[in-house]
């Protein structure tokens, strides 16, 4: 078996999802202790939260590697009396490394925009944008034309959710060609309607920009921004398969914490 340090498992992970395609201003990538230390237990998770650190202690982790990134924003200071800065403190003191792959992973090949597609099980998948090869979204189309009701309804089952909010598109229409892009990305309705999608998914749409995609035509379905644990699961399956195809002597768990913030009545 070969040993492996934080630098390795970066290495692949950046082949995969290369940090050049991430999007402008996404702090995406290593984020916290020392790329040179050997690594024994990996653990995946979709956030870096207090509570999952403590998992990871507990567990005997080395290495964390998530979707979204630990320091989204800077620290003013390092005042330990802030669960931030203490968190921080808890993975440097126990030497555990946190690296993340964000919207490069959401952009990648076979990564998270075409995980989230894949469970929809729609036909004639292609990129958002087809002159661009790593588009930030993804798009389908439905063998028969749906109910906007009854579409929504699918996606909450297909993505196992207590409940999600859609908007009806002042046009009417029902659903057929269907755009998705994980995570928070109300803003890229422009290229959505630009695509041909009279029918787009993503998450903690704005209220006002709510109103601008109905008005432009556009039904929205907002399954919320935790659909995107598929990450813990499926990285982790990429890291086992890295495993086994290169000889390392490794260990891959999945977090178990529940991350999503969101209460539902």
């Amino acid at each position: 078996m070969v040993k492996v340090k934080v630098q390795d498992i970066i290495n692949h992970v950046e082949e995969f999802a290369p940090l050049s395609i991430k999007e402008d201003g996404d702090p995406t990538g290593f984020q916290i202790g020392d790329r040179s230390q050997d690594v024994h237990k990996i653990m995946t998770t979709l956030d870096v939260r207090p509570r999952v650190v403590e998992e990871a202690i507990d567990k005997n982790v080395d290495m964390i590697m998530a979707h979204h990134p630990i320091m989204f924003h800077s620290a003013r200071n390092l005042d330990l009396s802030s669960p931030q800065n203490k968190m921080y403190q808890d993975l440097l003191s126990h030497n555990i490394a946190v690296h993340s792959a964000h919207t490069n992973l959401d952009k990648a090949h076979g990564g998270m925009n075409d995980w989230l597609m894949e469970k929809l099980e729609l036909q004639n998948t292609r990129y958002l944008d087809p002159d661009d090869d790593y588009s930030i979204g993804r798009m389908g189309d439905l063998a028969e034309p749906m109910d906007l009701l009854d579409f929504a309804k699918k996606v909450r089952d297909v993505y196992n959710l207590p409940n999600l909010r859609y908007v009806k598109s002042e046009l009417g229409q029902p659903v057929k060609k269907v755009a998705i892009i994980g995570g928070d990305a109300g803003k890229f309705y422009p290229e959505v309607l630009k695509a041909g999608a009279d029918t787009f998914i993503t998450g903690d749409v704005y209220y006002h920009t709510a109103h601008d995609m109905m008005s432009n035509g556009l039904n929205v379905v907002d399954p919320g921004h935790h659909i995107e644990v598929i990450f813990i699961e499926k990285m982790a399956r990429l890291l086992n398969d890295w495993k086994k195809a290169y000889k390392w002597d490794i260990e891959v768990i999945q977090s178990e914490v529940n991350t999503e913030p969101y209460n539902f009545i």
